[in-house]
Parts: C-alpha cells; sequence; structure tokens
C-alpha cells in the first residue's frame, strides 16, 4: 500500500515503531516536541530517563531483530551483559537462587538506548525527524469517520493516511478525541502509589563486581520500601529507590544515603556508602498502572492506531513496559501486512494490541492491588494469589524461579507455572544474598 505515516512522539516507542513502517510505508514523518541530539541525553520530555530501565528477554530479542548488531554496539558503549540468573534479588519472602537461566539482561541508560536506536531509525531515507515540533490536534475528515494528519504549531495539519500515537504516559489522546467531539475511551487504574528516587555513582569498573544489577522490591501489602542498583555505561552505578503506597525516599544527600542503608539489601547500600556520588537525585512519581481500553472504543476514526504506554502505562518495577511497546510495535507491521484495507488494519491491530497486554497488566495489577483496601476483582483476586504462592516458594526453588523468569521475560506461557504452583512447598532454607563485591 502507498502510505503516508506520522507518528507522534520521537522517544523509544516511537523509534522502534518508525523502524517497523519504515518498511511498509512510502514517507514515515517522525514528530517530537523535544530537539535530541545525536549523542545520548535527557529530555524534558521523558523525566523517567533518570532511572532504571530494562528489556525484558523478549522485547531485546525484538529490538535485536529490528536493529541488528543492536547488543554488541550496546556492549562496545559499556552496556555490561550478564545472564539474569546471576543478579540477587530480594523480595519480602526471601532471596532469588544465583542460577543460570539463560535469559540475557543488558543494563544501560534509557538515553544511551534512545540514541542508538534513533541514528539508525534516521538513517533510513523513508524517515523524515520533525523535531521541536508540538502536536495539538488531530486532523479528521468532514464526518469524523477518519483521521486525515496531525495539527502541529509550527507546521500546520501534517497530512497522513496512518497516525500512530506513542506520547507516553502522559498522552493527550483523550483530550484529542473529545475536541473532535468523539467519545472518550474506558480507564481502567490501577495505583500502587509507586515513587522512584534515583542518583549516579562512580563505578569502579576495575573491580571484580560478581553482580551486576540488584533489587530489593515492593510488595502488597506490607513492604513499601525498595531500592535496586545497575550497573550502566560511561563506568556508572544508578541507584534507585523505592517507595510505594505514597513512600518516597528523600532527595537530599543524607536522606537519600540513610534511607538505602536502611534497606535489607546490602548491594544498594555497598554504592550508597562507598561510592562516588556523580550529581543529584532525582525524583518521578505517577508510576500508577492506566489502561485506556481504545479497542473497546466506538466509533474508533480510521487510520488512527495508539500504543506504548500512549495505550497503556504498567508499574516499571515490573519491567513490562519498553518489551510490550515493541511487541505491539512489530504487531502493528504483521498487521499493516495481511490487509490492503488500511482502516480495517487499525481497527484490527487496536484489538490485537490490547491482547499483548493482558499477562502484563495482569501481573502488575494483581500485585498492586493489594495495595488498595476494598473488593478486588476476581480474576485479579486469583492471580495475586497465584503470585504470592510462588514468591513464597521461589528462594527454595531454582526450577520455580527459571520458570518465574521465562514467564516475566514474555518467553513462555503462564500455565507452565501452574503444575509448580500447586506441588506441596520445600521445606525452608536459611538463604543469604552472597558476597557483596
Amino acid at each position: 500500500m502507498d502510505i503516508r505515516a506520522v507518528v507522534v512522539g520521537g522517544g523509544y516507542a516511537g523509534l522502534v515503531v518508525a523502524r517497523v513502517l519504515a518498511g511498509r510505508c512510502t514517507e514515515v514523518t517522525v514528530v517530537e516536541q523535544d530537539t535530541p541530539g545525536p549523542d545520548p541525553g535527557h529530555r524534558r520530555g521523558t523525566p523517567q530517563s533518570r532511572h532504571p530501565h530494562a528489556l525484558l528477554a523478549r522485547g531485546a530479542q525484538i529490538l535485536e531483530e529490528l536493529f541488528p548488531g543492536l547488543q554488541d554496539e550496546l556492549t562496545g558503549r559499556g552496556a555490561p551483559v550478564s545472564d539474569f540468573g546471576r543478579f540477587p534479588m530480594l523480595y519480602p519472602t526471601g532471596w532469588t537462587p544465583r542460577v543460570p537461566t539463560g535469559l540475557v539482561l543488558q543494563t544501560f541508560s534509557r538515553p544511551l538506548l534512545e540514541a542508538c536506536i534513533r541514528r539508525r531509525v534516521l538513517e533510513d531515507p523513508a524517515v523524515t525527524p520533525l523535531g521541536g515540533t508540538r502536536v495539538t490536534g488531530l486532523a479528521l475528515d468532514a464526518r469524523r469517520e477518519r483521521v486525515t494528519g496531525v495539527r502541529t504549531e509550527r507546521h500546520g495539519t501534517l497530512r497522513a493516511d496512518l497516525v500512530v500515537i506513542a506520547t507516553g504516559r502522559h498522552s493527550r489522546l483523550p483530550a484529542w478525541l473529545a475536541e473532535a467531539g468523539l467519545p472518550a475511551p474506558e480507564v481502567r487504574r490501577v495505583d500502587g502509589r509507586l515513587s522512584y528516587v534515583s542518583r549516579l555513582y562512580k563505578r569502579d569498573t576495575s573491580a571484580d563486581f560478581t553482580w551486576q544489577a540488584s533489587l530489593q522490591a515492593t510488595l502488597a501489602p506490607g513492604t513499601d520500601r525498595g531500592g535496586a542498583v545497575v550497573a550502566i555505561e560511561d563506568g556508572r552505578w544508578l541507584v534507585c529507590l523505592l517507595g510505594a503506597d505514597g513512600r518516597t525516599a528523600p532527595t537530599d544527600p543524607d536522606g537519600f544515603a540513610a534511607y538505602a542503608a536502611a534497606l535489607a539489601n546490602p548491594y544498594v547500600h555497598q554504592i550508597t556508602g562507598t561510592a562516588e556520588p556523580l550529581g543529584p537525585a532525582h525524583r518521578y512519581t505517577g508510576l500508577g498502572n492506566e489502561w485506556h481500553r481504545y479497542d473497546r472504543l466506538r466509533p474508533w476514526p480510521a487510520g488512527l492506531v495508539v500504543l506504548g504506554d500512549a495505550l497503556c502505562s504498567l508499574n516499571p518495577l515490573y519491567g513490562h513496559g519498553m518489551t510490550v511497546a515493541a511487541q505491539q510495535a512489530v504487531l502493528l507491521g504483521r498487521t499493516l501486512d495481511g490487509t490492503t484495507v488500511l482502516p480495517r488494519a487499525c481497527r484490527r491491530f487496536q484489538r490485537r494490541a490490547g491482547r499483548t497486554l493482558t499477562l502484563p497488566w495482569l501481573m502488575a495489577a494483581s500485585l498492586d492491588l493489594g495495595w488498595r483496601p476494598g473488593r478486588t476483582p476476581l480474576p485479579a483476586a486469583l492471580a495475586g494469589r497465584l503470585l504470592h504462592r510462588l514468591l513464597r516458594r521461589i528462594p527454595d526453588d531454582p526450577d520455580l524461579y527459571r520458570r518465574f523468569l521465562d514467564v516475566q521475560h514474555l518467553t513462555a506461557s503462564p500455565a507452565t507455572l501452574l503444575g509448580p504452583a500447586l506441588r506441596p512447598a520445600r521445606t525452608r532454607r536459611a538463604r543469604t544474598g552472597g558476597t557483596t563485591a
């Protein structure tokens, strides 16, 4: 099909979907309100970029298929790689087993990942970047049945056959639909009131650390403090202190260090207590789960699709957001390949995109509902019980831990956990997190 596409949002999700569309559309214009340069850097439009990000195994596989050699490029720029099972993770139920899993995790800053992806996307002659441009609304036909482009402050109306909204957690699409006289989507919200406070530290790259990352997870209803430390490029540690149910770590140096020292995870406060800080701490809040059910919205304008956090933002503690966005970008490409009628393809994609969210939403929402007193929907209640049961058994069951990680990394069906979850529990053993260097 001869398709002109406009992608609204030039961050991670927008860049990945632009890569997918470049092989299927004659023109792809990526509209971004910031003006990103060629080097890694934080942008005003992505305040979450100062905090840890992770690609699950399935997400890393998709990116490597779309951007061959990306992992090697990130490695060459200092992003460490290791087996996920080597990372000491502390849940309220105990430490996870230190076992090989075959699941590779690479740790890096979000600005580095976006810079590497952006360079490759913009090398494609079909892609035109339009930075420093704010989109103010949708352009529709006279009957408001079809999107014909987007309205911008600087460039007027950009005409398009396909408009992809990839504007992130704070997307204005609901307001744009309302301005056009169209209904708003149903929104499902489950908010664990999570907060991140993150700070960079200097990493001694000559030291023989046996770990690359470590986590102390929050978990409803009783564990509202946590933290994480990850090794990233340029010889740095990124330390993130977690607060749930409205708790938040201080941003002042003494308060940040005291919060870290009070955690049960020794790896987090080892770094904050011994490494050199490389700047101030930054706070980020508003990290609840929010699913805009565009798949159920009628009427749905032809030529419009939504993906990534603009469709559904997930609690980042569980790590699904970037992988789900990549899955949806690939799904859009496959949907376009399977049709000659663009409006039909857009509606079909939006329905299918909802299915990619079923497992990540159930995992995140069923756990975060524990912070909110009151009646829990039966599917979420059952999923929550199963997850808590699994977390209690994981410290003493390496095989179960491997299975759990396969499901979490979206490389296996959750059905693989049902048998182990129903087996009698093993006898508890004392566990430690291992050495701290």
